[in-house]
C-alpha cells in the first residue's frame, strides 16, 4: 500500500486507485464493471526531483481478481460493506519495473528515517534542512524582534544605489498605507497618545525607526484581530478609537475573526451600532469577514458597511519552512480567488470586492479587484482553543480548551521557535515573518498580476 501522493494511475482517461504494487504488475479497484482499456499511465513520485515520473503501459494482461467477475458478480468487502471490483494487471516492461524498484527504495528509506530519527533529522536527510540550527533560540520576544528588524539586520535598505523609483512606487499616493491595531495594548496606547507620538513609539518598539516604511503616515487603521475573538476591543474602546480616528481624518477597517455560536447575537448588535455610527457621521467602514455568518449579517445593512474577504477565508499554503522544500513553487502563486466565477459569486452574493492577502515568502499572482497586502507577518495556523492559554494554565500546550474569560496571557508571553525559522506563536496562532518587502522594496517588481492597492503593516 503506497500513499496516494507517491503513486497514482490512470486507465485511459479515468483515474484509478492502485491498491497493490509489484515489479511484475499492480492491482486496482473500481466501483463498476471495467472493459479492457487501451493503456495505463502510472505516475511515480520522485522524492529527489520533487516531481512525478510517468510510465505509459500499452502491453499488459488484465484479469478480475478471485471473488469478482468482470461480467455479473459483485465483491462485498465484509469490513465496511462497500461494493467494489478488483482487477489485477500483469506488466512486463523494463521502465515500469525500474520505477517500482526506485519508488520502493525511496519509500523504505523514508520509513526508516521516520522511525529512527526526529522530524529535523528526517527533513535534513530529504531536503537539506539545517537541523543543527534548531538548537539556536532567542531568550525573549524582544531579542527576537531586534534580531529580525533592528539596524544590524538586513531589514533596513542600506544601499544608496538601489532603485529609488521602486520605493516611491511602493508607497505612492495610489497605494494606500495602513497599520493594524490588533491587541489590547495597542488599543490603549493609541487612545492615550497623539497620532504622531503613537507612530513614533510604534516604529521604535519594533526597531524600525530607520525603515523606509516609517517615513509615511498611515491613511487607514485596522481595528481588531482576524485570528482571535478575545482580542477584539470592548465596545467602549471600539467607539472611542473610531471617534479619535474620525477626528484625525483616518479611514477605518474593523477586523473580525471567526464567530462562535454564542457570539452571534452580540456581533449582530455591534454591527448595527457601527452602522448607526456611520450614518450619524457620514462615514464608510470596512468589515473584514473571516466567517460566513458575518457576511450574512451584513445583508440588509446600509452601504456604509463594506465587507472585505478576510485572511482566514482567503486560504493558501503558508509556512516559513517552505524555503527548504524542493519542487515548483509557482504552483502556489494562485488560489481560488484567481477564478473569475468565484470572485463574481462573492461580489453578487455578498458585495465583496476587496481581498486580504499576506506576504508569505513566495511570489503571488493577485487577481483583478482590490487587494490588500499584509506584512511582515503571515499566519500559518490558528486554533480556537488557544495553545498559549493551555501552556500558561496547565503547562501542556496540548491540553487546550476554550478561553471563555481570557486573562490575556499573550500581552506578556509568546512561543519562540528556532531563530532560523523566522516564526513565533502569538495568542492562538502561529506566524511566520517574511522580510522580503522590508529588506528589498525591489520585490514589488516581482508581483504578478494586479499590484495591491493597499499595504497593511501588522507588527
Amino acid at each position: 500500500m503506497i500513499p496516494f501522493g507517491l503513486l497514482s494511475g490512470f486507465m485511459d482517461s479515468k483515474e484509478i486507485r492502485i491498491t497493490e504494487l509489484g515489479e511484475n504488475g499492480f492491482r486496482f479497484r473500481l466501483a463498476e464493471e471495467c472493459p479492457e482499456p487501451e493503456r495505463f499511465l502510472i505516475c511515480f513520485y520522485d522524492m529527489k526531483k520533487a516531481g512525478y515520473r510517468k510510465v505509459e503501459i500499452r502491453k499488459f494482461e488484465m484479469n478480475a481478481v478471485a471473488g469478482t467477475s468482470a461480467a455479473e458478480e459483485w465483491c462485498v468487502q465484509e469490513n465496511d460493506g462497500s461494493f467494489f471490483r478488483e482487477y489485477s494487471v500483469r506488466v512486463e516492461q523494463k521502465d515500469y519495473m525500474e520505477e517500482v524498484q526506485r519508488l520502493a527504495g525511496e519509500y523504505n528509506r523514508y520509513i526508516r528515517l521516520k522511525l529512527e530519527g526526529d522530524d529535523g533529522e528526517l527533513a535534513k536527510a530529504l531536503t537539506g534542512y539545517p537541523a543543527e540550527l534548531d538548537e539556536v533560540h532567542c531568550e525573549s520576544l524582544e531579542e527576537q524582534r531586534k534580531l529580525w528588524f533592528g539596524e544590524n539586520s538586513s531589514s533596513i535598505r542600506q544601499n544608496p544605489d538601489a532603485d529609488q523609483s521602486v520605493e516611491e512606487s511602493f508607497l505612492d499616493k495610489e497605494t494606500e498605507f495602513a497599520l493594524e491595531l490588533n491587541n489590547t495594548s495597542l488599543y490603549e496606547e493609541y487612545l492615550r497618545q497623539l497620532l504622531k507620538d503613537f507612530l513614533a513609539s510604534y516604529w521604535q518598539k519594533n526597531y524600525l525607526t530607520h525603515s523606509w516604511l516609517a517615513g509615511r503616515t498611515p491613511e487607514r487603521f485596522y481595528i481588531g484581530n482576524q485570528f482571535c475573538h478575545n482580542l477584539f476591543p470592548t465596545e467602549e474602546q471600539l467607539f472611542s478609537i473610531m471617534d479619535k480616528m474620525r477626528s484625525e481624518g483616518l479611514e477605518i477597517t474593523l477586523a473580525f475573526s471567526y464567530i462562535r455560536e454564542f457570539m452571534l447575537p452580540s456581533v449582530g448588535k455591534l454591527l448595527e451600532k457601527v452602522d448607526n455610527w456611520c450614518c450619524i457621521h457620514g462615514m464608510n467602514v470596512e468589515i473584514v469577514v473571516n466567517d460566513w455568518a458575518v457576511a450574512e449579517m451584513l445583508h440588509g445593512k446600509t452601504s456604509h458597511l463594506c465587507p472585505v474577504f478576510g485572511t482566514l477565508l482567503n486560504k493558501r499554503k503558508k509556512d516559513p519552512r517552505m524555503k527548504y522544500k524542493s519542487g515548483d513553487i509557482s504552483l502556489f502563486q494562485q488560489n481560488s480567488l484567481n477564478a473569475e466565477f468565484y470572485r463574481d459569486f462573492l461580489a453578487e452574493e455578498f458585495h465583496i470586492h476587496r481581498y486580504e492577502w499576506e506576504s508569505c515568502g513566495y511570489p503571488q499572482e493577485f487577481p483583478p479587484g482590490k487587494n490588500s497586502l499584509h506584512l511582515p507577518f503571515c499566519q500559518t495556523n490558528t486554533s480556537q482553543y488557544c495553545p498559549l492559554y493551555a501552556l500558561c494554565t496547565t503547562g501542556d500546550r496540548g491540553t487546550q480548551q476554550l478561553a471563555e474569560h481570557c486573562p490575556k496571557f499573550c500581552e506578556k508571553y509568546a512561543l519562540l521557535y528556532p531563530e532560523h525559522l523566522h516564526m513565533m506563536g502569538r495568542y492562538n496562532s502561529l506566524f511566520g515573518v517574511d522580510k522580503t518587502f522590508l529588506e528589498s522594496p525591489e520585490m514589488w517588481k516581482k508581483i504578478k498580476g494586479i499590484k495591491p492597492d493597499r499595504i497593511v503593516v501588522n507588527l
